[in-house]
């Protein structure tokens, strides 16, 4: 049985996907026994005791040093790319078009992008977005975390209406806090989305996060496939093997479509105040002192869909959220979505997502 090293940040959720990816291809092929790896194994001597591996290599010279000592190495860190390791990595370009293409299609019309831009996998995510939007017709105001400005002091200067791409979920998070503290309304006054879908940060806080779900158990599962064949004596990849990002998950940090009419941004704002209250749009009326003819009007002129569609969908969003994060019944997240039964929601839930709640479910399981 070969011994395959892996040494990633297992504290990452990012990485325990990858890993993730790792395990399933050597379940699935039956042929090595998978070790998570320490410090000293990286050594010359501790490498000698394993047959290749899989790593999260901080630079590209850290890879170039074990690929000395052992020949079949797959590095799966976008930080430690280049010349002298075979890398599968994440696309991070991609990931900032997604960002990009999202917004673009709620109506925004001001962006800024957070990241750490001294690192090259920022940039990338950066220029992706920036690319886009700029195609688009419109500019990306651009923070560093190694800005001499503070957060706050950013923020405060965004205008409103601002959708926000942040190249981390831990930056997206720093964003939501930074707002709270100023008293700027989530998703109405700033909208934020981040990247890797790590509950930690985007189920904490006051709202939840939107954030770009990442391939990355494809990133291990690819990973694993080309160490296999550089086992077997086959030619690596020369060029790094980038995985597009899966799809981005909405929360309330983004929910919302930009708009100027105050009647729609009030509606949208008692929409997600209420989302788990079995309201009706009458009652939506009363709230905002409107006639039903004329908040069907301005919601398809704006969103162009019926006020009803917007809270069904809200709810179906409420209900994904507790799918991904929860144990709980199906009757039970009826009715915390706002729907009065179990059965309305398996019908609304199919007719936004195209697919049933439990078969959600279980691709987060």
């Amino acid at each position: 049985m070969k011994q395959i090293l892996v040494s990633v940040a297992l504290n990452y959720s990012f990485a325990r996907e990858i890993w993730r990816g790792i395990v399933r291809y050597s379940y699935e092929h039956d042929r090595w026994a998978v070790w998570p790896g320490h410090p000293n194994d990286m050594s010359e001597e501790g490498l000698r005791r394993y047959d290749g591996t899989i790593a999260m290599f901080g630079t590209e010279e850290d890879g170039a040093r074990v690929a000395k000592f052992q020949r079949a190495v797959v590095n799966v860190s976008n930080r430690g790319t280049g010349r002298f390791i075979t890398s599968v990595i994440n696309d991070d370009y991609a990931i900032g078009e997604m960002a990009a293409h999202y917004f673009l299609g709620k109506g925004f019309r001001q962006f800024a992008y957070y990241g750490h831009m001294s690192l090259h996998y920022a940039q990338l995510r950066g220029k992706g977005f920036a690319d886009v939007i700029t195609k688009a017709g419109y500019k990306v105001r651009v923070y560093s975390t190694d800005s001499g400005d503070s957060l706050t002091d950013w923020i405060r200067k965004t205008p409103p209406s601002t959708a926000v791409f942040c190249a981390e979920d831990n930056l997206a998070f720093s964003v939501n806090r930074a707002c709270w503290e100023l008293d700027i309304n989530i998703p109405q006054d700033l909208a934020i989305l981040g990247v890797n879908n790590d509950e930690t940060y985007c189920l904490s806080g006051s709202l939840g996060l939107s954030s770009i779900m990442l391939g990355s158990e494809k990133v291990g599962y690819r990973a694993a496939q080309i160490l296999d064949a550089i086992l077997h004596g086959k030619p690596a990849p020369k060029e790094p093997v980038r995985i597009p990002p899966l799809s981005v998950v909405t929360r309330i940090s983004t929910d919302v479509q930009s708009v100027r009419d105050e009647i729609v941004r009030k509606a949208l704002t008692y929409i997600q105040a209420n989302v788990d209250n079995n309201f009706r749009v009458e009652d939506m009326l009363d709230h905002l002192s409107v006639g039903r003819r004329t908040l069907e009007r301005k919601f398809r002129e704006h969103l162009g869909h019926s006020p009803h569609h917007a809270i069904i969908r809200a709810r179906v969003e409420r209900a994904k959220r507790l799918l991904e994060a929860t144990h709980l019944k199906m009757e039970e997240i009826a009715q915390r979505s706002g729907f009065s039964e179990a059965r309305i929601l398996y019908r609304n839930f199919r007719l936004i997502t195209g697919d049933s709640p439990a078969r959600y479910r279980k691709s987060f399981r």
